[in-house]
């Protein structure tokens, strides 16, 4: 894809102004808009993050990610695999889940700064609607804290699906969500799971239908 090789020249040549501009500042507006136009000529659905390397040692890594959308998936497949050797970065393809989880369970996790408010994943709450055991789709209701205060922001589901696809990954976000519903959280939260818990309710989900199958067999 003569696009994606385009991209990463640009991208190749200017690793350090790029580093600058997210994360310093420097020339932030002239770099990110650089930046953006490269990547939309591939594609304006692709999103991305860049993340800091967690020690003097690491690289910086850019994530891209289609946001669940399956179409694109094989461009961000080949914005992997045609990456070049890169001095300051590391490169993946799609959203994958926390390698540790144990921050968000205990609530010790940094709170998320959207529109001058604090999300804390640890914090968000979530509610089972629908499981279509033959389509393996989910349906859940997702309760922030500010979320009266946000809900007008065009870009709040975005960054929330970006929130859920790191709990269970992008793939699987794409193999089972078909709708998220949000909802300002209830002064009771009794009955609600914490949305860190979503991937064992799958599993369990996944449990219980798998076991109304094998009766089914048995009773044939």
């Amino acid at each position: 894809m003569k696009q994606i090789i385009i991209f990463w020249n640009y991208f190749k040549n200017n690793e350090q102004e790029i580093i600058n501009a997210f994360f310093l500042g420097i020339n932030g507006d002239e770099i990110y808009g650089q930046f953006k136009k490269k990547l939309h000529n591939i594609s304006k659905g692709i999103g991305f993050e860049i993340t800091k390397p967690s020690n003097n040692q690491d690289k910086c890594r850019i994530i891209f990610t289609a946001y669940g959308h399956q179409n694109l998936f094989p461009k961000i497949i080949a914005l992997e695999n045609q990456a070049p050797l890169l001095e300051h970065f590391t490169v993946q393809a799609f959203i994958k889940p926390f390698e540790n989880s144990e921050k968000y369970k205990n609530g010790n996790d940094a709170p998320t700064f959207y529109a001058n408010y604090n999300l804390k994943i640890s914090e968000i709450k979530i509610a089972l609607l629908d499981y279509n055991t033959a389509t393996k789709h989910i349906k859940i209701s997702l309760y922030l804290s500010h979320y009266n205060e946000i809900k007008h922001f065009d870009d709040l589901k975005e960054n929330i699906d970006w929130i859920v696809m790191q709990i269970i990954g992008e793939i699987a976000f794409h193999k089972h969500f078909k709708q998220i519903q949000l909802n300002q959280i209830l002064p009771e939260t009794n009955g609600l799971l914490s949305l860190i818990e979503l991937p064992d309710l799958i599993d369990y989900l996944y449990k219980i239908n798998s076991r109304k199958k094998t009766r089914q067999v048995q009773t044939k």
